[in-house]
């Protein structure tokens, strides 16, 4: 069957669970996820929680964005991402995705509730 046969519609939500299954194939952008599903998160914290570089998650994030599966919200010279609102079968999919990685690797269970503490001090707390 082409891609032609199918109605725009399909070929779009096809197009949209191919971005989503693409952005997750990647170690560090699940990491990311995983975090953000903690709340909003300035890429300060990203770094600060994962360890990896500013760059690498910022590169990182670009592809998330891209896959609009995250959403950036800038205020001042910060970023801050949380995960964006999905149409309910791609939510669904995204956190079955999340959660099998989760179960899989219980430190990332433990990078999450960093994460929420982040988040909880954010109120407090703004990026210096």
């Amino acid at each position: 069957m082409t891609s032609s046969v199918l109605p725009t519609a399909s070929r779009t939500a096809l197009r949209r669970i191919a971005a989503l299954h693409e952005a997750c194939a990647e170690p560090a952008r699940l990491r990311l996820l995983n975090l953000l599903q903690a709340g909003e998160l300035c890429v300060c914290d990203l770094t600060a929680l994962t360890g990896l570089s500013q760059p690498f998650v910022s590169r990182h994030l670009a592809r998330l964005r891209a896959a609009e599966i995250v959403r950036v919200e800038r205020r001042g010279k910060f970023a801050y991402y949380a995960l964006a609102e999905l149409a309910p079968g791609l939510a669904a999919q995204r956190e079955a995705v999340l959660h099998a990685v989760a179960a899989a690797h219980p430190s990332l269970a433990r990078e999450r509730r960093a994460a929420s503490i982040a988040v909880a001090r954010r109120d407090r707390l703004p990026c210096l």
